[in-house]
């Protein structure tokens, strides 16, 4: 779609300079090459009226048919309240998706300098355990994060319509129905080790995303259905506010935690220990079915790509799920090429198709996105300054926030390249693989040094795959380029909107305000 979008621009102008030039040397070109074959000059001939008609409608194809539908869906997305408080609730977590993704970019290389060069240094050891800590405090418990920001901007979007939701207490419960849908038995894989009272901290991150995200919502928004019915506490105007709330409350709250008690005790009666192990067995039919050829790397790509747009580590889920019979491919190429430092007789890996090539800069191949956002964004946009803040971390493979400050997730503009940049690159990285024009990854890393010097590394110091990871970077900033103007006309026709609206409460405030006051007329004794 981006591909078609650019070269129906192209054509648009072209056809507005240099119509009857680009007539012309069709006609010479399909000519010339065609002369020496008599049957098939003779039917291009016969067909000069179809080919004429083909040119002229794609020279006159109208662009805005294409932006049409897309800016409609944005237009619709703008008026829903659920849509809208998800993109709130992601635009909450960016500074601690930002402080977790430099804090983790300078751990890893700090602790890869420890490594390599056998440093034996408290000051360093201390300075990569301080940041360490930044990242557990931040991205290690993005699932709380989410669930409190989620809770709180759906509950002020909810208290429009229902004024006796108190978002305070809302966010509390949803983080409440959070921890009563959190596996908190840990088992040890001693058989003879007692069980324990306590939470799985990988429910903490990424992987308790999409249960935070969706718990978040559906507590608040069961909190203030409840809220409306004749089911609740009440209390005489007497008694103070807060405590008034407090027992208005009970009822709702109680009712949304046996919900969410309830969900829990069916998903284990099923044999899950949670929404985050359905999803993974869900995924592992699919993928162990289509093996490891391309066909099995665009399957992954498109569940990963996704997972990632509702909001989930499409990554960590998929990779958990594939790595146990592609690394292995992977390491055997590794130890081929030690053994006979040889690409010759060397496969591809699928995992250096779906984890280099179409993540370029992340998930989404989104160093491009960066490029672009950086070149068709005006200066102190709120898209240019996030292009800003991801682009080191983007450097290093690290997208979250990208991901949640544009942001691409639930954005219906950013889907299409968001879905088929990553396909495209892996679709070229594996032809030109395949056809001996770029050789194999052979060398495996640690996947956290820079994206050029990363695939350098992984070529075993061959300069064919940096070569084609910038052919990647600059075909990926031309097909997210079309999508990222699309976006910033939708904000800005979104701010716009909000704007005249705040200005026409101002205005009608102010004429309350004006017919409110007394006249000057004469005072009576």
């Amino acid at each position: 779609m981006p591909l078609l979008w650019s070269i129906i621009s192209l054509a648009d102008n072209l056809y507005t300079n240099y119509q009857n030039l680009v007539k012309i040397h069709l006609y010479k070109f399909i000519k010339k090459s065609l002369h020496k074959n008599k049957s098939r000059y003779n039917w291009c001939c016969g067909k000069r009226f179809q080919i004429n008609q083909g040119v002229e409608y794609i020279m006159k194809f109208d662009v805005k048919k294409v932006q049409e539908p897309i800016l409609k869906a944005s237009v619709w997305v703008q008026g829903n309240s659920i849509l809208q408080a998800i993109k709130n609730a992601f635009i909450m977590t960016i500074p601690f998706t930002i402080v977790g993704s430099f804090s983790n970019v300078i751990k890893m290389q700090l602790d890869q300098l420890i490594k390599n060069q056998h440093i034996h240094s408290e000051i360093l050891t201390n300075i990569s355990n301080l940041f360490g800590y930044l990242n557990a405090a931040t991205l290690g418990i993005i699932g709380i994060i989410v669930v409190l920001c989620s809770s709180y901007s759906y509950a002020r979007e909810l208290k429009k319509k229902y004024k006796e939701v108190n978002i305070f207490l809302a966010v509390i419960l949803a983080l409440a129905a959070y921890f009563v849908m959190v596996p908190n038995n840990v088992n040890f894989a001693d058989p003879k080790a007692k069980v324990i009272q306590g939470f799985s901290t990988n429910f903490f991150d990424y992987q308790g995303m999409f249960t935070a995200l969706v718990v978040g919502m559906i507590a608040v928004w069961v909190y203030a259905r409840f809220g409306k019915t004749k089911f609740k506490i009440k209390m005489p105007d007497s008694v103070p506010q807060n405590i008034f709330d407090s027992f208005a409350s009970l009822v709702p709250i109680t009712g949304a935690l046996m919900i969410f008690g309830i969900i829990r005790i069916i998903i284990q009666s099923l044999g899950y220990t949670s929404i985050i192990e359905i999803i993974t067995v869900v995924l592992v039919k699919p993928l162990l079915s289509v093996g490891t050829g391309l066909p099995a790397i665009i399957v992954v790509i498109l569940m990963e790509q996704i997972l990632w747009f509702l909001g989930l580590h499409g990554f960590n889920i998929v990779w958990g799920v594939v790595s146990a019979f592609w690394l292995p491919i992977y390491l055997q190429n590794c130890a081929q090429y030690a053994r006979t430092q040889s690409f010759a007789g060397i496969g591809i890996a699928p995992n250096t198709m779906t984890n280099v090539y179409a993540m370029i800069g992340g998930s989404g191949a989104t160093f491009g996105l960066l490029i672009a956002m950086l070149i068709f964004t005006h200066k102190g946009e709120k898209e240019r300054e996030v292009a800003k803040l991801g682009f080191i971390p983007g450097c290093f493979g690290i997208n979250e926030p990208i991901i949640f400050g544009l942001p691409i997730v639930l954005n219906p503009i950013m889907f299409l390249p968001w879905i088929f940049v990553p396909l495209i690159n892996a679709v070229i990285g594996y032809v030109v693989t395949k056809i001996g024009w770029v050789v194999p990854l052979v060398v495996l890393n640690s996947g956290s040094e820079p994206i050029f010097f990363s695939t350098w590394l992984t070529g075993a110091f061959h300069t064919s795959p940096v070569v084609l990871t910038l052919v990647l970077v600059i075909l990926d900033t031309f097909l997210y380029a079309p999508f990222v103007i699309l976006n910033q006309r939708s904000e800005r026709a979104a701010i716009a909107k909000q704007n005249e609206q705040e200005n026409d409460e101002d205005k009608s405030v102010f004429k309350n305000e004006t017919e409110e006051e007394p006249s000057d007329g004469p005072e009576t004794a």
